[in-house]
């Protein structure tokens, strides 16, 4: 590395992102919006099992809708790579079978942890492209002889349910809305999307629309601008948001070289900035 400073790096595709960090940040308590596979690329993190004891690993899988803090998962020893699910994937699934229970919703010590170790290191280290990274991912999350397998068949209304609000993340339109579009009552489709997804529909919304902010703060937008054009309905609102997941106000500053560096691919930039900032960026 020639003694430069690597920054942080993140990765942010269509249906899921990458987060690999260069020193520990705390593992605040809140509700998981999105299922997450943790990695500690150095050290190990500590997991509090079921019964109070604790184990060391360099792995634990996060389901959707679990609360988690420090309490349960001790990453102070650990530079920790964050790898978000796509929600309809199996990938999640198929983990949750392979790797070890530590208690409702958390699982520890990936089956290649070692592999899984070494390719987020070299990652982190070289300058791929994010189709390439998202490649090197996808072969080192789960296994190759996996990629085919079929856990669970996920509900179609909640499939369409969930491309209804990434057309339409901005917009301010009501639970009772989308159960209209897919046939449902509205106590029926919270039901089934928290079941499925593993949280209700506004947090999952939310979580959406803080991710849209972030590429946008990344592109270069100001908090205000990201703000209104991710749907929050103030900036302070998306400021208070931010702050709660990632630990800091939002800045542009904060997600540019040297601070970080964000890479997204192509797909979402098109899907989520204006035609004239896709063009600059």
């Amino acid at each position: 590395m020639n003694g430069t400073r690597i920054s942080p790096k993140l990765y942010i595709w269509k249906n899921s992102r990458l987060y690999i960090g260069t020193s520990h940040i705390p593992f605040r308590k809140y509700t998981l919006a999105w299922s997450q596979l943790l990695v500690s690329i150095h050290g190990k993190m500590r997991i509090q099992l079921e019964n109070g004891t604790e184990v060391a690993t360099r792995s634990c899988l996060i389901k959707a809708g679990s609360v988690v803090n420090e309490a349960h998962i001790n990453t102070s020893n650990a530079v920790i790579a964050i790898y978000y699910f796509n929600p309809i994937s199996q990938d999640f699934l198929i983990l949750q079978n392979q790797m070890n229970n530590a208690s409702k919703g958390i699982y520890y010590k990936h089956p290649t942890e070692d592999h899984l170790v070494q390719q987020l290191r070299h990652i982190f280290k070289e300058s791929f492209s994010a189709n390439q990274t998202y490649q090197l991912c996808q072969e080192a999350i789960v296994q190759p002889h996996l990629h085919q397998t079929i856990i669970k068949t996920f509900d179609p209304r909640i499939i369409e349910t969930l491309q209804n609000i990434r057309k339409n993340f901005s917009d301010s339109i009501s639970v009772s809305d989308y159960a209209a579009d897919v046939h449902l009552s509205e106590s029926r489709l919270n039901k089934l999307f928290k079941d499925q997804i593993g949280v209700p529909i506004t947090k999952y919304r939310l979580q959406l629309r803080l991710s849209v902010g972030i590429i946008r703060l990344a592109a270069g937008q100001t908090v205000t601008e990201a703000a209104y054009g991710a749907g929050f309905s103030s900036s302070a609102h998306f400021s208070t948001c931010f702050s709660d997941m990632i630990g800091i106000q939002p800045s542009t500053t904060f997600l540019r070289l040297p601070y970080m560096n964000a890479i997204i691919s192509d797909d979402v930039l098109k899907a989520v900035l204006p035609a004239t900032l896709c063009t600059s960026s």
